[in-house]
């Protein structure tokens, strides 16, 4: 699936966004995703969104076990874009983030909303915030990897930390980019 991923904005640093691009590229060729969804956030988001179910009782974080989408609130997505090969079935729309109660949030499993998909995040606002993020489930035979990076900039964009992926998988993924 070759494809430009992310829509750059006045308020977005082209290298961030390039790199981006990169990534979500070399996903999608070296684990040969049939379809995949990219959800630009409005601003920086952080390492808390990673494996975030929502809130039970309305005040506790919980993280479970069986992967969920993350619950941003709809109103922080700018954009939804979705991709798939010639060889998959056109998938019906749907938006990803809908607004519901938080509990709700706690049962939209990855595995079933997305069970044929890849989901990458990433943030927006990148130029004046010089802080990015990238935040994927990356379908894989095993199922969806989970993992979050985040980048910040001072003369030029730098990773200053990941989880659920290392640094030289992470280099290994840019890398498959053709």
């Amino acid at each position: 699936m070759t494809a430009t991923y992310t829509k750059a904005e006045a308020f977005d640093d082209p290298e961030f966004v390039a790199w981006v691009e990169r990534v979500i590229a070399g996903a999608e060729s070296r684990f040969e995703t049939d379809q995949s969804y990219v959800i630009k956030i409005d601003n920086w988001f952080g390492q808390r969104w990673f494996r975030f179910s929502g809130k039970a009782q309305g005040a506790f974080g919980v993280c479970q076990r069986r992967l969920t989408l993350p619950p941003f609130v709809p109103s922080r997505v700018m954009s939804q874009r979705r991709f798939f090969s010639e060889e998959a079935p056109p998938p019906t729309r749907q938006r990803l983030h809908v607004r519901q109660r938080s509990g709700e949030n706690l049962q939209r499993y990855a595995d079933i909303v997305v069970h044929d998909a890849s989901v990458f995040w990433y943030s927006g606002n990148t130029r004046k915030n010089a802080r990015g993020s990238l935040m994927a489930y990356v379908l894989t035979s095993d199922g969806h990897w989970p993992w979050h990076v985040g980048l910040r900039k001072t003369e030029s964009w730098h990773v200053a930390e990941t989880l659920g992926i290392s640094r030289s998988e992470l280099d290994d993924v840019e890398k498959s980019a053709t």
